[in-house]
């Protein structure tokens, strides 16, 4: 394993692929922090209006059956279940509203990511030993910075709410419960809405450093690079070698091709292009090989080794050079093919015999 120091060079996709399936992926927790607290206004200045009458009613009702209500079991039980269940009816829903909008800005932060493994039971996460390295370890100590920070930025928005209401303090005393709620809840609602900025200017900064601290526990040294090459893309070595080999057996199948040619054309020298036709075939003459300087030597030296003519014709060969493997002549080049290939064949035809004069 490389040092830190030499992890110099950037996570490869497929390294940041690999961390992302092994459930490493760059999470805000003060993102999800600022979305469950916005969450949670949201919940309580919309929903409580709504909901608070409908607890307030069902509590004056218990209240005023208090006295009348026999003191058995039963009767204790019932009232509890309905206080309990009134209570529900508030915190429910404002809980619900926390939780759908928590779970959705983690979906958003993971990109829909599903990692089972993480949710399974560890023993180092309830180990005392682990816990008290992860605490006083050195990674931890940007995360107590950042605790430290926001708690002195949360400390000073709560005082500036609260400096303004400390001179209004005395002047309520005698005030009407529902004015005084009125102005608890201004208050209130200054405040919040005072930290909910401040959480999104800490959580804009925390998404910024927790993705430049994700990006740099996954930074590779530059043999892990190599290795990560060599491992996806193959050995450059191995790969050149099968490569050569790969030339070489088709150049040797080229080679065995000059043997059944019919005819082989020349530039003289610089190119050669060797052709095969047979009589009575549809087809027009192929391409079966083709070289220039030393390949082009060799295949003469085939050619005249297997007695296979070796016409010289400049343009055609040059002509023909370009032209795949495997490839029929172009139709532009029949007229000029075929004299060669008619020719190759008188040359071929043995001489007529001859008859003596009687």
């Amino acid at each position: 394993m490389a040092d830190a120091e030499d992890r110099t060079e950037a996570p490869s996709a497929r390294r940041l692929q690999q961390a992302r399936d092994d459930g490493q992926i760059a999470l805000s927790r003060e993102a999800m922090n600022f979305i469950a607290l916005m969450a949670g206004a949201i919940g309580t200045f919309a929903l409580l209006p709504v909901l608070l009458p409908t607890f307030v009613r069902n509590m004056q009702l218990l209240m005023m059956h208090a006295g009348s209500a026999p003191l058995s079991h039963n009767s204790l039980q019932q009232t509890a279940e309905q206080a309990f269940q009134s209570g529900l009816l508030i915190a429910v829903p404002v809980a619900g509203t926390v939780m759908a909008f928590g779970i959705g800005c983690g979906i958003l932060q993971s990109g829909f990511l599903i990692h089972p493994e993480s949710l399974l039971p560890k023993f180092e996460r309830i180990s005392p030993l682990a816990g008290l390295k992860r605490i006083f370890g050195g990674g931890t100590l940007p995360d107590t910075f950042k605790s430290i920070a926001k708690l002195l930025v949360f400390s000073v928005v709560v005082w500036n709410s609260a400096k303004k209401i400390l001179p209004e303090t005395y002047g309520m005393v005698g005030v009407s419960p529902g004015n005084l709620m009125h102005i608890v809840s201004d208050v209130c609602l200054h405040a919040v809405v005072a930290m909910i900025l401040a959480q999104l200017v800490i959580a804009g900064a925390d998404i910024l450093w927790t993705r430049f601290r994700h990006t740099s526990k996954l930074r590779m040294s530059r043999q892990e690079m190599k290795d990560e090459y060599r491992n996806t893309e193959g050995d450059p070595h191995v790969k050149g070698r099968l490569k050569a080999l790969r030339a070489k057996a088709a150049r040797q199948r080229m080679m065995d091709g000059v043997k059944d040619s019919t005819v082989v054309i020349t530039n003289p020298t610089h190119y050669a292009v060797a052709l095969a036709y047979e009589k009575g075939t549809a087809g027009a003459p192929k391409i079966v090989a083709k070289g220039m300087d030393d390949v082009a030597a060799r295949i003469r030296e085939l050619a005249q080794d297997n007695r296979i003519p070796v016409i010289s014709n400049p343009p055609l060969a040059r002509a023909l050079f370009p032209l795949p493997l495997d490839s029929e002549v172009p139709a532009e080049h029949f007229k000029v093919v075929a004299a060669i290939i008619a020719y190759v064949w008188k040359l071929k035809q043995p001489a007529a015999p001859h008859t003596p004069i009687s």
